[in-house]
């Protein structure tokens, strides 16, 4: 009489725990690849949004610059006394998203102030090189300024000559804290800020 003894030796119960999942080391290293495609991905979108932005930005301050010659042009083919505008925001077709026709102050840099289009008329008189205006005009008198201020809450401004319906460059008026730091970042990495333009002096 036989008896069949399944008798299993201690190596085949002890299964291979390297097969049954990550260990701790492999899981740090997992989570941090993450984080790291998670911020770069971050930064592309952020990178986007304030790219499409600038380029409104853009196409508002070359839209109301055709408006303003060709007001002057239709007037005076209509015999009218040719004349430029005090507010350049005047008989615009379609003005900005976020433009306030009742406001005459620089936004404040707060939320409340996101998005926003201001003119703001000169109390006095103040003459630009033609560097800091960024033209070919050697008189340009501000009469005002064009003030937008970003969804990032930074304040950008440029010049307006009522005199001779120019708008002038671009100039960053105030920086939010949020854009220095990324700024920051850029420079340190070698990277040139997006849009970068002149920040006025104080």
């Amino acid at each position: 009489m036989t008896h069949d003894l399944n008798i299993q030796s201690p190596k085949q119960d002890n299964r291979d725990t390297s097969e049954q999942g990550f260990t701790f080391i492999e899981l740090i290293m997992v989570i941090t690849m993450i984080g790291i495609l998670v911020s770069v991905a971050l930064q592309k979108m952020i990178t986007t949004a304030e790219k499409t932005e600038l380029i409104a930005e853009d196409m508002t301050i070359d839209t109301m610059r055709s408006n303003i010659v060709a007001n002057f042009g239709s007037d005076l083919l209509e015999g009218k006394a040719a004349k430029f505008p005090d507010d350049p925001f005047s008989n615009l077709a379609k003005v900005p998203r976020g433009y306030n026709n009742l406001r005459n102050t620089q936004p404040t840099g707060e939320d409340d102030d996101s998005d926003i289009w201001v003119f703001s008329p000169s109390t006095g008189s103040s003459a630009l090189t033609v560097q800091q205006s960024g033209t070919t005009i050697t008189s340009f008198t501000v009469t005002g300024n064009i003030f937008h201020q970003r969804k990032d809450n930074t304040i950008v401004k440029w010049p307006y000559d009522g005199n001779s319906g120019v708008i002038g460059r671009k100039v960053v008026a105030v920086e939010s804290p949020l854009r220095q730091e990324l700024d920051q970042e850029k420079r340190a990495r070698g990277e040139t800020p997006q849009g970068e333009v002149p920040v006025e002096k104080k």
